[in-house]
């Protein structure tokens, strides 16, 4: 044991990882009692002078312009026994860890990490003495084993979920047993379909609600993207079957024009047969470049047909605003707002209208998607 300056100790880089400061009234009778009976408890520090067990003595030696500190050097072979030791004495120490959910969460998978539990069991061990399963890990910090993988679920949260399990806007419940069931992809997907206002304020059955929406969108926009796909496929199709037609139409005429030809040479008078069967084979070639091109266009639009009635159908459909609408009835911005934009589509669809053509060289029914 000896005592060091407070100003030649560092805080241990994970310590903040894995526990919150002190904060409000617990803050303020720490500092009293440590103001009128001193520390009573000696820190532990590594070789380095790095503080393992202590963090909030030390912060309150400083607040109070107190210079030395008892201190207990320990020589550590490894981090995870420093890591081991900061989890542990800390907990010890401190009683009520006061972690937020999520920290509570690296505290215990780090645990089964440095034990190295498989499967709520420790499998071969590694430099640190003793044994522990998930069952002895849950004990030490006083919660169910239930509860314990609660915790851990919360760690394989995408990080904008985990802020707000950390800021206390989202609860561990809805966090745990609902959102962390979702893959990363599907729970960046929930916030931006319904934003992060959404989330926070809604329970667990509402929750579920927003997911299975979520899917049921998910399941249309897949069955939509098939009959798009489908459509497209028969377009293609037609258009490889007429090509083939036209291209055996014109080899065939190629043929006869070579034929011909020769013919010419021998007889003046097949001259204007040739001259006609040169002109058709013109025609054909330029009947197919035509048809090609309208094939072409009409599956471009086919296209945003589509596109255009899912949007109307879904994204779009005035009922889902309806509430919202009402909500900002009085609202003279939001509603001018979408007055414009409303404005901006009407001027889109006359424009558009404009280019529509008399009569449809290709008849599509595309209503069937």
């Amino acid at each position: 044991m000896q005592e060091i300056n407070v100003n030649e100790l560092r805080p241990h880089p994970k310590n903040d990882y894995f526990f919150d400061d002190m904060e409000g009234q617990k803050w303020t009778e720490f500092l009293e009692s440590v103001k009128t009976s001193g520390i009573i408890e000696p820190i532990v520090v590594t070789q380095d002078k790095v503080i393992v067990s202590g963090h909030q003595r030390v912060r309150a030696c400083k607040e109070l312009r107190i210079q030395k500190i008892l201190t207990e050097i320990r020589i550590y072979d490894s981090e995870d026994q420093v890591i081991k030791d900061l989890i542990e004495t800390n907990i010890r120490q401190r009683g009520d860890i006061s972690s937020s959910s999520l920290k509570m969460g690296r505290i215990i998978c780090e645990l089964e990490r440095i034990y190295n539990v498989k499967s709520g069991r420790p499998e071969k061990t590694s430099d640190i003495v003793g044994n522990k399963n998930q069952e002895d890990i849950a004990k030490e910090l006083g919660m169910s084993v239930d509860s314990l993988n609660n915790y851990k679920k919360l760690t394989t949260l995408i990080p904008e979920l985990q802020d707000m399990v950390d800021t206390g806007s989202l609860t561990t419940s809805v966090a745990s047993r609902i959102l962390a069931r979702l893959s990363p992809t599907d729970q960046k997907n929930l916030i931006l379909t319904y934003g992060k206002d959404e989330i926070e304020n809604a329970t667990q059955a509402k929750t579920q609600q927003m997911i299975d929406e979520m899917q049921r969108l998910k399941n249309v926009n897949a069955g939509l993207q098939m009959k798009i796909d489908s459509k497209q496929k028969e377009v293609a199709d037609a258009v490889a079957h007429t090509t083939e037609r036209l291209s055996k139409q014109i080899n065939q005429l190629n043929s006869e024009k070579s034929i011909l030809e020769r013919k010419v040479k021998l007889n003046q008078n097949e001259s204007d047969k040739y001259k006609k069967l040169k002109s058709d084979i013109e025609f054909l070639t330029k009947q197919k470049t035509d048809l090609s091109r309208q094939i072409e266009s009409a599956t471009e639009l086919a296209g945003l047909t589509v596109r255009l009635q899912h949007t109307l159908e879904n994204d779009l459909a005035p009922i889902k605003y309806k509430r919202c609408m009402e909500v900002l009835d009085s609202n003279d911005t939001a509603i001018k707002n979408l007055s414009d934009v409303i404005d901006s589509v009407d001027k889109w669809l006359t424009e558009i209208k404009k280019y529509l053509p008399n009569k449809n060289v290709i008849n599509t029914n595309y209503k069937e998607i």
